[in-house]
């Protein structure tokens, strides 16, 4: 009995290896899900703009330099639309910008409006400087071209933290004494703004181009200038 129980049992093996080994096998394919994309090695995840800022509408009698440099840093999320080469960034960031010029940003008593007051020619003076800084939120569309070329345009929405001014030079009241300062009391600022940017280049290193369409000073309380910044941007990481 149990030599024919061995015997059902050994035939059913060699059956059993006979019907696998004539079963076509299905070539093993990777799942669509598990399947790499090209490695993106520039996602823009820290980028730094420098750049040079023209103030718009400026008093006709202020005269600034030509120079007024500016940066802004920002650290942005990435989120990449999937196979396609296009991406959402959205991320925090600061921007800080200056303005040298010959003339006091000071409130007027009367009226409490913010005015700029033009120094005499005779005053000499080796630092006039307005800082302007602001925290924000940028959210940009983005675009790459697997040869590194690429294009991106954003909207930064922000808090103004700090518009300041230094002095250092004579004191225009009385020329014969020197005077020192910096006035973080500059009243009517906004309380936020809206920049609208965009950037083209190839790989780490692009152009920028960013216009403020808020002023920086509510209106009628201050001059209406508002930044317009050219310079590149630089994508750290």
């Amino acid at each position: 009995m149990k030599r024919i129980f061995l015997t059902v049992v050994l035939l059913m093996v060699c059956a059993g290896s006979l019907v696998t080994a004539q079963t076509a096998q299905t070539p093993y394919t990777a799942p669509k899900d598990t399947v790499e994309e090209p490695l993106v090695v520039f996602r823009d995840r820290l980028i730094m703009d420098i750049y040079h800022t023209f103030w718009m509408n400026m008093p006709t009698e202020v005269n600034y330099m030509k120079f007024d440099p500016g940066f802004t840093v920002s650290a942005i999320w990435d989120f990449k639309i999937k196979q396609k080469p296009l991406a959402i960034g959205l991320g925090v960031g600061v921007t800080y910008n200056t303005q040298y010029s010959n003339a006091l940003l000071l409130r007027e008593e009367s009226s409490g409006d913010m005015k700029y007051y033009v120094l005499p020619t005779d005053v000499k003076y080796n630092l006039l400087k307005m800082n302007y800084l602001n925290v924000n939120i940028p959210l940009e569309f983005r675009y790459r071209h697997s040869n590194g070329f690429k294009f991106s345009v954003g909207v930064r929405a922000g808090l103004i933290a700090e518009i300041s001014q230094k002095y250092k030079g004579d004191n225009p009241a009385t020329p014969s004494d020197t005077l020192k300062f910096k006035n973080l009391m500059i009243d009517n600022k906004m309380k936020y703004n809206i920049d609208v940017y965009a950037r083209i280049g190839w790989k780490f290193i692009n152009v920028y181009y960013c216009f403020q369409p808020t002023p920086l000073f509510v209106d009628t309380k201050g001059p209406k200038i508002t930044p317009m910044s050219v310079g590149i941007s630089l994508s750290i990481f």
